[in-house]
């Protein structure tokens, strides 16, 4: 005796939209798609259609499958069971179990359906019934007055249920839920149902595989965030290395689906996606090329390794002058965007005075540069009366040392910032700022403020954006006199207006706001 067998009820008469099993949802009928989904599970053999519509009997034909054909059926949800009864008998002595199929539920995978079976298997004299958890607040009439309730329940979908031929023949019917997620559970009982399952029907799946650590910093996990929030008309997925929990937690909370791993590679492989975003830094060229005998497409950032050659794109926006000459290769700042929180954010128009210098290293600022910077300007800001405002990172590790260097100056205005989803408040409060050489750089052009940056190791140097001719004072990788240079140069841009106008004028002519939109455009156009 066989295991199971799926039913698949297709009543026309039952429509409520016209002919709609018969209807091409994105291209095939839902009729088409049901059987599709069960041939995935079982061998035509073991299915079966049963129908009122000679339509359907011929699709069933088609696709070799059995078939039940009355005109004059007619189901409903409640007597489904019953009607069926007298219709499956023949199959008694052939399985033991039965899943019945509902066509009008497209959204169901069959790996989903063969885990509701594993669930049915536990305890099979219950009907595995699918439904969909819902939590409502709503306001009931209380002899005249309403009163504000929180429901919990569990609404019917009618997209499969698993039962033993034993229990249909017995009708001994009792029900066990099992649970679909929000898009699984769209049935078609509108329009609107229809419009909305065509629309996740034609979804792309897009990966992204980013990192982020105390030793890394965040950079790849914002900047990949703020290209995912574009992407509105696909599925999202972020993939990490489980070494990375610090970017699982951040992405986490923007809730977005994340996947940590051990093993990237057949995770991504596993998830057959159409569109692989990597922000990770250098890849190998064995990495991407097992990627694209996938007949995956691949967009990387940031990626001088030899992986970048074998991708449909790769754009290097940190890098100006061309590394390589293959064409799928885009460089230079003409193709970096900004985070959201830039978008309506108000540049610096030229002021006569300093009243504010922001100082930021980065996430994790692993060279302590934030009290390099702080010691180098802190009697500068003293002299003139400016504001000092520090934007350390998560990662930060050396917050004592800075505060209690900090607390020595109570005569000094100086504001410490460890964490903030609002940079761009602070920065509209500072005319001046001491950077590192990463994308805070372009950030800081952005918003018109002329800067001293500081490279904290050679990668970093090797980003030639920030330039006097682009309104950036420059001092290279942080060694032993970065101190005094920054003290020197900070003063002259303190004291010399006409320096300071000449570095704004420089940095004026910088703008990356519409830079994402033609950025997504182009990735786009691989799909």
């Amino acid at each position: 005796m066989k295991d199971f067998c799926i039913v698949i009820p297709a009543i026309k008469k039952n429509a409520i939209i016209p002919d709609q099993l018969i209807k091409k949802l994105d291209g095939i009928t839902l009729i088409q798609r049901a059987i599709n989904t069960s041939l995935e599970i079982r061998d035509s053999s073991d299915i079966l259609i049963v129908t009122d519509s000679e339509e359907i009997l011929l699709i069933a034909e088609r696709n070799n499958i059995d078939y039940h054909y009355d005109k004059t059926l007619k189901f409903n949800s409640t007597n489904i069971l019953t009607k069926l009864n007298p219709i499956l008998k023949r199959k008694v002595d052939i399985y033991k179990n039965m899943i019945l199929y509902r066509a009008n539920a497209p959204l169901i995978k069959s790996e989903k359906i063969l885990k509701g079976y594993e669930k049915f298997l536990t305890n099979d004299s219950y009907i595995l019934t699918t439904v969909e958890y819902k939590n409502k607040e709503i306001y009931e009439d209380d002899n005249g007055s309403f009163v504000f309730k929180t429901k919990n329940f569990y609404k019917e979908i009618k997209a499969f249920q698993i039962l033993s031929f034993k229990t249909l023949l017995k009708k001994d019917y009792k029900f066990s839920p099992f649970i679909l997620n929000e898009e699984e559970s769209i049935e078609i009982e509108k329009y609107q149902d229809w419009w909305i399952c065509e629309k996740l029907l034609q979804r792309k799946r897009i990966v992204f595989n980013v990192i982020g650590s105390i030793e890394i910093g965040m950079g790849h996990i914002y900047h990949s965030l703020a290209l995912a929030h574009e992407i509105t008309n696909h599925e999202i997925i972020f993939i990490c290395d489980k070494q990375y929990e610090i970017a699982v937690d951040k992405i986490a909370a923007m809730d977005y689906k994340v996947i940590a791993t051990n093993d990237v590679l057949t995770e991504i492989i596993s998830l057959k996606p159409d569109l692989l975003i990597n922000d990770i830094l250098n890849t190998e060229a064995e990495f991407i090329k097992r990627i694209k005998q996938e007949d995956i497409k691949i967009v990387n950032f940031e990626d001088l390794g030899e992986g970048s050659k074998y991708t449909d794109l790769t754009i290097n926006e940190l890098y100006d002058t061309p590394q390589f000459k293959d064409d799928n290769y885009l460089w230079g700042y003409k193709y970096l965007f900004l985070r959201d929180e830039f978008n309506e954010s108000k540049p610096h128009n030229f002021i006569e005075h300093i009243s504010g210098a922001l100082i930021t290293f980065g996430g994790t600022d692993q060279n302590n540069l934030t009290l390099i910077a702080l010691k180098s300007i802190i009697n500068i800001c003293q002299q003139f009366n400016i504001k000092i405002y520090l934007l350390c990172g998560k990662g930060y590790r050396y917050k004592s040392n800075l505060e209690k260097f900090v607390s020595k100056y109570n005569d000094v205005d100086i504001e410490i910032f460890y964490t903030t989803n609002t940079v761009t408040k602070i920065m509209e409060k500072t005319q001046v700022a001491i950077s590192s050489n990463g994308r805070t750089i372009y950030e800081l052009a952005d918003m018109n403020i002329p800067s001293i940056i500081i490279s904290h190791h050679k990668r970093e140097a090797t980003h030639t954006f920030a330039t006097l001719e682009h309104g950036f004072i420059n001092l290279g990788i942080f060694n032993k006199n970065t101190e005094q240079l920054i003290k020197k140069n900070f003063k002259k841009i303190a004291i010399d207006r006409i320096f300071r106008k000449l570095l704004y004028l420089n940095i004026k002519k910088f703008h990356f706001r519409d830079n994402k939109q033609k950025i997504v455009k182009k990735i786009m156009e691989l799909l």
